[in-house]
């Protein structure tokens, strides 16, 4: 479904409000075998890969816990604002909330050298994902929308305030925003963000670079690519 919101402060209302006819249903028909398999096992198969995209993009796989210079390896080394730390996660190719399981990759495009979108794709137990968004990210949007600033191991990053963009036409419910984080030294990364539940699958776009906050269509067909598998 596809929302356009006037202002920030109205992004949480427009989640709570659209999610109310939107919640998975859990009866009925024998589980899909991607349902039956393990939560890892399901993450794996249904991310995004480079034949979902075709030419002009490139997939890798992402691990936010790898490398030296991470912000944090886990939602749980964020400190600051608690109801902000959820925001500052996702960021970082953290999941919202506690999932069963999730995976990143980051996906490059041709038309935007230097640019990358990361995708990371979470699998949650029954009803959770819908209680991730309508609650974590609801509360996160409302109370953190005009900026804050989150901690970890040693590091300290500035969210500016939030930029509310036109939601995409995909998933159950859906969010869309962009901003700038100013990191410690002062450089400034601008941000794009798409976050989407599909059933009790949760999906986050974090487009990070000048090229894709000017031309958001370079997003979209990550996030319909991605779509159309949890469909």
């Amino acid at each position: 479904m596809k929302r356009t919101v006037a202002a920030v402060s109205l992004l949480a209302a427009a989640l709570t409000g659209c999610s109310s006819t939107a919640a998975p249903s859990t009866s009925g028909a024998t589980a899909s075998p991607a349902r039956q398999s393990a939560p890892a096992e399901r993450v794996t198969r249904l991310l995004v890969t480079p034949a979902d995209l075709g030419t002009g993009y490139s997939v890798r796989e992402f691990d936010p816990a790898e490398g030296k210079s991470v912000f944090a390896r886990s939602a749980q080394e964020i400190t600051g604002d608690a109801p902000c730390t959820p925001l500052a996660a996702m960021t970082h190719q953290l999941p919202l909330g506690t999932p069963q399981a999730f995976q990143s990759r980051v996906v490059s495009a041709e038309e935007a050298p230097g640019t990358r979108i990361y995708v990371t794709l979470a699998t949650y137990d029954p009803a959770r994902a819908v209680t991730a968004m309508d609650t974590l990210l609801a509360d996160a949007v409302q109370g953190c929308s005009l900026g804050f600033t989150a901690k970890a191991n040693g590091t300290s990053e500035l969210y500016d305030p939030f930029q509310p963009e036109d939601t995409p036409a995909v998933g159950d419910e859906a969010l869309a925003y962009r901003g700038v984080i100013t990191v410690q030294g002062g450089a400034s990364r601008p941000v794009r963000t798409t976050v989407v539940r599909h059933a009790d699958f949760i999906a986050v776009y974090t487009a990070v670079g000048g090229a894709f906050i000017a031309r958001p269509d370079l997003l979209a067909p990550v996030i319909e690519a991605q779509d159309a598998k949890l469909g």
